[in-house]
């Protein structure tokens, strides 16, 4: 005791060395009862003391000194407001501060605030600020209230995330909502909105709902975005549901090149020998036809697939297809792959 009761008196040393020495010394010790020592810290010029005072406030701060907290809420720095809030957990009835720091002037106050708040209270104090929540204008607070939302199952709060002007809150909202609040057709609507993040979300939901037609599949593919394609993967793959002839017709009308390549990896090998076997042989850009050989590369494939290459390799004209093919055929000799056994 005595020890820690000279080193913190040693905090007010003129001679900063000697504060430096005690800091460190009292973080040895580890002792609470020097805590209120290096509460004086909190305003200095000093950033290495200011530190050395959060450090303090993280390590010994009991929750029992409500004063500290309003200190802390009300300080200018907003590293120190940021700490105010890594701290409130401690204290009982912290319901005013919070309302302070949700509408701080920083934002990663306002948004840690929000957190804290919707976390923390019980449902119908919940409803309260989550309705204050969704009109604010940051994204990331109505996106955390729509996520606390879904955590507690309310739905009618849910349901507003359908309208907000964010897409992440729309999609969010899509992806959670029962069924019962958002039946299919609605779910359907969303398929042409103005925003891929929203559209897939809709997509996605429509094939966990096992309500997913080709009409649907169309509608997504008509609007081209790296988003999408990447619903499409997730969707079809792992399935040659993909290869039906009305759906691979859409896909092989995509802007993209790498779409048809990326599910047939994720397809069942023997499965879709025979459809590489007919994209590889039949008329597509260079470009495609060249992505399709490319992915062969390093891989095994069935019999169909490598009589394609081979005919690709002998009869058509010099050209980067051609050399490809001839890539491939030499690849799988390398690997030992010459022959497949069925």
């Amino acid at each position: 005791m005595a020890t820690v009761r000279v080193e913190v008196e040693r905090l007010s040393h003129k001679d900063v060395r000697q504060r430096r020495r005690a800091i460190r010394h009292l973080f040895e010790l580890n002792d609470p009862l020097a805590l209120s020592g290096f509460l004086q810290f909190l305003d200095s010029d000093d950033q290495w003391f200011v530190d050395q005072s959060i450090e303090a406030i993280r390590r010994w701060d009991k929750g029992d000194k409500k004063e500290l907290l309003e200190r802390l809420s009300n300080h200018n720095s907003r590293e120190i407001r940021l700490l105010s809030l890594e701290i409130c957990s401690r204290y009982s009835n912290t319901n005013s501060i919070l309302s302070k720091l949700r509408i701080d002037s920083e934002p990663e106050v306002q948004k840690r605030a929000w957190i804290i708040s919707l976390k923390q209270n019980s449902d119908i104090q919940f409803q309260e600020i989550a309705e204050e929540g969704l009109t604010s204008s940051f994204v990331n607070i109505r996106r955390s209230v729509i996520e606390s939302a879904i955590q507690r199952g309310l739905e009618p709060l849910i349901v507003k995330g359908l309208t907000d002007s964010a897409p992440i809150v729309i999609s969010k909202s899509i992806q959670s909502l029962s069924i019962e609040s958002l039946p299919i057709d609605e779910i359907r609507n969303f398929l042409i909105h103005n925003s891929p993040l929203v559209r897939s979300a809709a997509f996605r939901r429509l094939n966990s709902e096992n309500e997913l037609t080709i009409t649907d599949t169309k509608t997504i593919l008509s609007i081209h975005s790296s988003e999408t394609m990447e619903a499409i993967i997730d969707v079809y793959s792992s399935s040659m549901d993909w290869a039906s002839e009305e759906i691979l017709e859409l896909l092989l009308e995509t802007p993209s090149d790498s779409l048809i390549p990326r599910l047939i990896r994720n397809s069942p090998r023997d499965d879709v020998d025979s459809i590489r076997a007919k994209l590889l042989l039949g008329k597509c850009s260079e470009i495609r036809k060249m992505r399709y050989l490319e992915d062969l590369i390093g891989r095994n494939f069935g019999i169909e697939t490598l009589s394609a290459v081979q005919k690709i390799s002998e009869e058509i004209d010099e050209g980067p297809v051609r050399a490809m093919a001839i890539e491939v055929l030499q690849d799988r000799s390398t690997l030992g792959k010459e022959e497949v056994s069925e």
